[in-house]
C-alpha cells in the first residue's frame, strides 16, 4: 500500500549510495548500480579504490534476489590488466557487455 501511496503522490525517494566497504575477497560480488560483477582475482588496493570512485561497492546482502545485469567472467581481469590510463575506455567497454541475469 505505502510503495502505492509513493507512486501516485511521486514522493518516492531516491536511494543513497551503499556505504563503502572493505577489499572484497575472491569469490564476492561488487555492484555498481543494476550490473554485478564477480571478484575472480584477488583486487589491488589501487584498483578497489578507482572502482568505489567509479561507483562499484560490496554487494550489501548475503542474498541478493533483485534481478540486475552480470558482466562476464573476465571483466575483472581486463581491469586489472589495464594500464591506469587507460581504465576509464575499458571500463567503459566491460559495462557494455553485461547482459540480464537469469
Amino acid at each position: 500500500m505505502k510503495d502505492w501511496i509513493r507512486n501516485a503522490l511521486s514522493i518516492r525517494q531516491p536511494r543513497r549510495p551503499a556505504p563503502v566497504g572493505s577489499l572484497p575477497p575472491v569469490g564476492a560480488l561488487i555492484m555498481r548500480g543494476p550490473v554485478k560483477m564477480l571478484v575472480t582475482h584477488p583486487l589491488p588496493a589501487e584498483l578497489w579504490d578507482w572502482l568505489v570512485l567509479s561507483g562499484w561497492r560490496n554487494m550489501p546482502v548475503k542474498e541478493d534476489r533483485r534481478k540486475g545485469m552480470q558482466l562476464p567472467e573476465g571483466a575483472l581481469k581486463a581491469l586489472i590488466d589495464a594500464d591506469p590510463a587507460e581504465r576509464n575506455q575499458v571500463h567503459a567497454r566491460i559495462l557494455e557487455l553485461a547482459e540480464p541475469e537469469v
